[in-house]
């Protein structure tokens, strides 16, 4: 660690040491202004300190602090006083309702700070919002209310995993991790997404697993019930004192630990919905199954069904279907949850249960959740409080097949003319119209399978000692664990096992991360309008991983699918172990509630990384300053802050990256014998940590006391020394050189909006508004690297000196220096195969998002809006389904056309060419292997929420046993449009663990839903 720094805070500790001010106890009560109601649950915090309380049931609240001391009272829905003690004993506050726009938020290490005395930005949302969403991912959750955050659902599968990318990719590695920590009370937990080894020795076409499954994101093991609030810690200013793992942003989550209204409170919440597909491509009905406008035959005479470009459809005499409708069924959600919180001032517990039922839109897929929590806190004596929580969840169900030779992909394929329901033979073998060449979505649905089981635990204990208002002790020591197990199965009758005689894989993941924190916070009243505080600490992680791969192939009885009835088996293992030690500090000053100033530092030690190069040092600093604290601005102005903000932090790499290792060979042990391989990787032996510099600034305006409010954000980060895998020559033996090698550079600009139109006494009107732009450009890549792939299908994602993140190449058709087709001599256009263009970004050029709230009475209308401009996907299933005849597209067949275009000789065509499955649609030279048909804007507009509540008056039932009622119809995804001809262009291809982004399709569609839930309380 620099020294200067150690010398810095050794020398503040003495200055703090030195004549603290006397201790007293200050009491009083705190009502509402309005009609002078009690206020329960008001948060009393003793201004540029963490020690604080709330009040209970009766408005009460009694906290120990010094004569020279600041309260400060907040409260939602209210605007927020600050009271000085002067002595006193008994401060009784009135506070007077509003929107309240700023407030007390969770930042770095839990610490509750006023959201005016940050120099950086900190989003928070509320438990509530999160809970009403309904969604089972609390991921999903947070679409289109933060502002600079991106969220993906990998499909719309029961459990799929969502990714979350806060302000841009800032990683060149396509195998780096993206997402954000994600921190539970002050402990790390895994949000990782492992798809594992999923696949057969021969007879997938896949390029990893990841795309085999919607693979859970195991945030999703979180019950979005047990959520007090989350806080989005954007840039590093926000996230250093967390150290390399926050590189990507912090998801903070807060959860509950009960009330102190000194009686036990019960909520009990059950909510039905039900699910349907919210977009589908369009279909033809023209033509029916066959070729070259005639039904197809084998040799032999017997049908050969494939492609859909045979005779035409004759009403009422050919039968068509919608495999699409047919194959679909509707989903249900069944959700209930119990919680009982109470306590007094000296205990406070909390507890829950909760228990989720999803089916799911394809037949067969199911998820379920079942969850329990405790937690609460205990004042064992007067300066010595213990807190703690522990959480298990059961999780899993039966993933549906995705992506290559799966049921999406079967599905592309499938024609009109046949019913998708008649998938059985009376052997119970596979029925399908193509002679084994199409499997039958029906039949890989249910007999095709992947479930998963998994078991996780994870809590804290801590303890914090505060024998003064200026000093507090915190110590916390947490884990995660959870073990994941799958079975997949696939018969030998389909495409994906017919090469392997059917196989099977049992896999068994476990993950375990244990953490310990210690700091210990100083504040202290300098005089002079100066406030101070200090924290400084330590942190210790010890993360392990491990898991099983036991793989069976060739069946040898129909129908019965465990190792034991294969005839080949494969097993591998692998191991890892990473450990973090880390010490960091802040110092926290003030002057006269108007200019706050934060410096940090931290340094790591990583175990990843080379003994010389493991340790590393990272400040920040950041400047609030509140002019409408300082001087007198105009009356409409309420508040005005103008924060800026420089900070570092580091990335590490994974573990095993360094050096040269053997892993077992693939398909050993073989005959008895078994077998390793030399890694076709090897690490740098001087590998660096990869280090982000981030500059922000911001403001912060409000106005007509709080009706509206305005906060701008813009930053830039770079991301430089990137741990990459570059290519080298084979004849060193290897295929990929693990090294630093290149520079992102992430900038743009994030706007909040917040308003209240109308408030009246029975009715109130608040509307936000977020809207951000990311602009990644790769500033520089390792000389002799010409371009980093992260995918290769048609349309390549790859990264070159110069470009933007998610930039997109395909091939263009042959042109001349004028841009006009050229045309050959058969009358069609051709491709150019010699080099790939630049045809599109896979990131939209903006995102945004709008939630309008009216409020009458007991009645509650909630409407998110969600609105993505730019970005352009590929669809990996639309190509098959262009190549097979069944899209609405492909009904102009057998018409004679002359392609706009001109000859060799620059004379315009004029060849009549006539269209058909051959001549175009199948053909990729002249058509489907094009950009201009594969990639497609995924621009779009959607409701993405509606909620409609309503309080149930307690004079119905008198009160006497339930204390309130609420009863509410909602939805999600509930209206999409988009020029996008597929299914909903949000899934992901590669799914919520993948770095890469611009593919759709093979997925299971998103869904749009319903809910009715009842809320009670007693």
């Amino acid at each position: 660690m620099n020294p200067k720094f150690i010398l810095t805070i050794l020398a503040f500790v003495a200055l703090l040491a030195q004549g603290w001010a006397q201790e007293k106890t200050v009491t009083g009560t705190v009502t509402s202004a309005d009609d002078g109601a009690p206020l329960i649950g008001v948060s009393i915090l003793i201004k540029s300190t963490a020690v604080g309380t709330i009040t209970d049931i009766d408005g009460r609240y009694q906290i120990k602090t010094t004569d020279d001391a600041t309260l400060v009272f907040s409260y939602t829905g209210f605007q927020s006083q600050e009271m000085p003690v002067n002595g006193q004993s008994t401060i009784d506050v009135k506070m007077t309702s509003g929107v309240v726009l700023d407030g007390i938020v969770v930042t770095a290490l839990g610490i509750s700070r006023e959201k005016k005395a940050l120099g950086y930005s900190v989003q928070e949302v509320q438990g509530e919002e999160i809970a009403a969403t309904q969604e089972n991912n609390l991921i999903n959750a947070l679409q289109g209310k933060v502002a600079g955050v991106q969220i993906n659902s990998s499909s719309g599968a029961p459990g799929a995993g969502a990714s979350i990318v806060i302000r841009g990719l800032n990683s060149l590695n396509p195998t780096a991790s993206n997402q954000p920590l994600f921190v539970i009370d002050g402990i790390p937990i895994s949000n990782q997404t492992s798809a594992g080894n999923q696949l057969p020795s021969s007879g997938s076409n896949a390029v990893n697993s990841q795309e085999q499954s919607s693979f859970t994101n195991r945030a999703a093991d979180i019950n979005p019930a047990d959520i007090e609030s989350i806080s989005i810690l954007k840039g590093p200013s926000a996230t250093a004192l967390y150290g390399l793992r926050a590189a990507n942003g912090v998801v903070l989550i807060t959860t509950k630990k009960g009330q102190t209204e000194g009686k036990a409170n019960v909520s009990l919440n059950t909510s039905f919905g039900w699910e349907e597909v919210n977009k589908q491509p369009e279909l033809q009905t023209v033509f029916r199954e066959g070729r070259h406008g005639r039904l197809r035959f084998n040799s032999d005479g017997s049908p050969l069904r494939f492609q859909t470009f045979g005779p035409k459809v004759y009403e009422g005499k050919t039968p068509t279907f919608d495999p699409v409708d047919d194959f679909f069924q509707t989903g249900t959600q069944v959700r209930n949850s119990l919680s009982i919180q109470g306590g007094n001032e000296r205990a406070t517990y909390f507890t829950s249960f909760s228990r989720l039922d999803h089916e799911g839109i394809i037949p067969f897929t199911e998820w379920d959740r079942t969850t329990v929590r405790l937690g609460g806190t205990i004042k064992v004596a007067d300066p010595l409080t213990v807190s703690g929580s522990v959480g298990y969840t059961n999780s899993g169900g039966n993933k549906p097949h995705e992506g290559d030779k799966s049921i999406m992909s079967s599905l592309s394929y499938y024609t009109t003319s046949f019913d998708i329901n008649d998938y059985l033979n009376p052997d119970g073998s596979q029925s399908d119209f193509s002679d084994g060449i199409i499997d039958n979505p029906r039949y890989l649905a249910e007999f095709s399978q992947l479930k998963d089981n998994v078991h996780r635990v994870n809590g804290y204990i801590g303890f914090n000692y505060q024998p003064a208002t200026w000093f507090e002790l915190d110590y916390k020591v947490g884990n995660d664990f959870y073990n994941d197990s799958r079975v997949r199965s696939i018969p030998a009758g389909t495409d994906l096992g017919s090469q392997s005689g059917g196989f099977i894989i049992e896999e068994q993941l476990n993950y375990r991360e244990l953490t310990s924190n210690l700091y210990a916070r100083f504040s202290k009243q300098l005089g002079g309008g100066f406030n101070s505080s200090l924290t400084v600490g330590h942190n210790i992680t010890d993360i392990q991983f491990n898991s099983t791969n036991t793989r069976g192939e060739g069946f040898s009885l129909e129908n019965f699918y465990d190792l034991s009835n294969t005839t080949n088996v494969f097993a591998s293992k692998n191991a890892s172990r990473q450990r973090l030690v880390g010490l960091f500090g802040i110092l926290s000053l003030s002057y006269n509630n108007y200019l706050y100033l934060d410096i940090t530092g931290r340094n790591d030690w990583s175990s990843t990384l080379p003994k010389e190069n493991r340790s590393f040092f990272y400040p920040s600093v950041s400047l609030s300053w509140v002019l409408s604290e300082m001087a007198t601005l105009p009356e409409p102005i309420s508040f005005l802050k103008l924060r800026g903000s420089w900070a570092q932090v580091g990335k590490d790499a994974e573990p095993y990256q360094i050096g040269v290792f053997y892993a077992g060979a693939s398909n050993f042990p073989f005959n008895g014998v078994n077998g390793f391989s030399l890694s076709t990787s090897a690490g740098d032996f001087n590998l660096k940590p990869e280090t982000t510099t981030s500059t922000e600034f911001g403001l912060d305006l409000r106005m007509f006391h709080n009706r509206l409010g305005l906060d701008v954000t813009l930053y830039q980060q770079n991301s430089k020394d990137q741990i990459i895998p570059v290519p080298v020559s084979n004849a060193t033996g290897f295929s990929r050189f693990i090294t630093n090698a290149g520079e992102i550079e992430n900038s743009g600009v994030e706007l909040l909006l917040n308003a209240t139109p109308i408030k009246t006494k029975n009715f109130n009107w608040g509307l936000s508004v977020n809207w951000s732009k990311v602009n990644s450009e790769v500033k520089s890549i390792k000389d002799g690297i010409d371009a980093i792939i992260f995918s290769d299908n048609r349309i390549t994602n790859k990264l070159i000196e110069g470009g933007k993140v998610g930039d997109l190449f395909g091939w263009d058709f042959n042109r001349n220096d004028n841009g006009q087709l050229l045309i050959d001599d058969n009358g069609f256009p051709t491709l150019n195969y010699d080099t790939m263009i630049l045809v599109g970004n896979a990131f939209p050029d903006w995102i945004g998002g709008l939630t309008n709230t009216l409020s009458y009475k007991g009645l509650s209308l909630s409407v998110l809006l969600e609105w993505r401009s730019g970005g352009d996907v590929y669809d990996t299933g639309y190509r098959n389904s262009l190549r097979n005849g069944i899209l609405k597209e492909t009904e102009r067949g057998y018409e004679q056309v002359v392609f706009n275009g001109v000859r060799e000789d620059g004379t315009p065509n004029d060849i009549p060419v006539e269209i058909n499955g051959e001549s175009l649609y199948r053909n990729g030279s002249r058509y489907n292997d094009s950009y201009e048909n594969l990639l497609q804007d995924a621009s779009w507009f959607r409701i993405r929420r509606v909620s409609l509540s309503y309080d149930i008056p307690t004079s119905l039932w008198g009160g006497k046993y339930i204390s309130g009622a609420k009863v509410t119809l909602s939805g999600n995804n509930l209206f999409l449009n988009t020029p996008f001809k597929g299914f909903d262009p949000e899934t992901n291809f590669f799914g919520s663990g993948s770095n890469v982004y611009g593919y759709t399709g093979l997925k299971t569609p998103a869904t749009r839903s319903y809910f009715v839930s009842l809320a009670l309380s007693f």
